[in-house]
């Protein structure tokens, strides 16, 4: 008698739980965005600088390449200056020697920012406390044209705002500016044209790609080249080249198994090619992009074109999709 009014307990247990217990809900599957094209034109020379939005797929903002030369780092206790590697721009460490005595190029050393954009093999390194002259080459404007020299000399100062003297080599323009950080991006940027902070990059959270002209420094021997291409947003913001499993396999699950690096160009400038004898570029087949934005989305990219609909060159056209 005992043992049935056990089992009638056990019985009435499980019925009041399972009636307690909420049913298993089905999780959704993970829907992708719609398969997007996009297109930016850098004109024919390559003359503008393009940011862009994955999100909205357009353009946040542009500006000409030569509006800028010199760019201030500007997360806290960043102090890091960056050429304008988009006109070849080069920088020479001349050491401790005295400002208005430099007046020529002479046994300068050049170097180049790193396409990685490796902040610590800088072309200007690690200038504090050392009261280095430095020779800046500006570099060249979008006809070929070089825009000349500049003798600089740059300190970090305690309240994180940097201090620029500029000249050029014949002393004429000797000027001396602070440039003060902004929070809300990258790099803050410096036109020795206008003598002043200029307006060029917008606020970090926006943008994911900058189409641009960057220099790529080849090695053995080294040589700095100028390449059109595709550099990462340095906040947050990573991507991984995949060229085994075909743009269309390419989903969620599967993305996050991808090799992400952090490197700015590693979508770069080699999804295309020129072919010499058609006198044209063409797209390398089977080379696909995940990009993770600074807000955690994964996208997938493919270029399908480097010419606009009249035929000129300069207009990287592309697929894209929120996976």
């Amino acid at each position: 008698m005992k043992a049935i009014k056990h089992i009638c307990f056990l019985f009435t247990v499980v019925v009041l739980l399972s009636g307690c217990l909420k049913e298993e809900l089905p999780v959704p599957p993970h829907v992708q965005g719609d398969l997007m094209v996009g297109q930016v034109e850098l004109g024919t020379t390559y003359g503008l600088q393009i940011y862009y939005d994955l999100a909205s797929n357009s353009i946040v903002s542009s500006n000409q390449k030569t509006d800028w030369d010199l760019s201030f780092e500007c997360a806290v206790g960043g102090w890091h200056v960056l050429l304008n590697s988009s006109l070849a721009a080069a920088a020479a460490d001349l050491g401790e020697v005295d400002f208005e005595s430099v007046s020529n190029t002479d046994n300068a050393v050049w170097n180049w920012d790193l396409q990685t954009g490796l902040l610590d093999s800088s072309a200007i390194g690690d200038y504090r406390n050392l009261n280095h002259v430095y020779l800046i080459d500006r570099g060249y404007n979008e006809a070929g044209v070089p825009l000349g020299f500049k003798k600089i000399m740059l300190e970090f100062n305690e309240d994180e705002t940097f201090y620029l003297r500029s000249a050029n080599l014949d002393g004429s323009e000797d000027e001396t500016v602070t440039i003060s950080k902004n929070p809300n991006i990258n790099f803050q940027s410096y036109s020795f044209n206008s003598h002043s902070v200029v307006d060029i990059e917008p606020n970090k959270n926006d943008w994911d790609l900058l189409f641009s002209q960057y220099t790529h420094v080849f090695q053995n021997p080294t040589l700095p080249y100028l390449v059109t291409g595709v550099l990462l947003n340095r906040f947050n913001t990573v991507c991984a080249q995949e060229e085994a499993i075909p743009f269309d396999e390419i989903n969620y699950e599967n993305a996050a198994d991808f090799a992400f690096s952090s490197d700015i160009n590693t979508i770069g400038y080699d999804w295309k090619s020129y072919d010499f004898n058609l006198s044209q570029f063409t797209i390398v087949e089977n080379l696909s992009y995940v990009i993770t934005t600074n807000d955690g989305i994964y996208f997938k990219l493919r270029f399908i074109d480097f010419y606009n609909d009249s035929g000129e060159k300069g207009a990287p056209k592309f697929e894209l999709q929120d996976l």
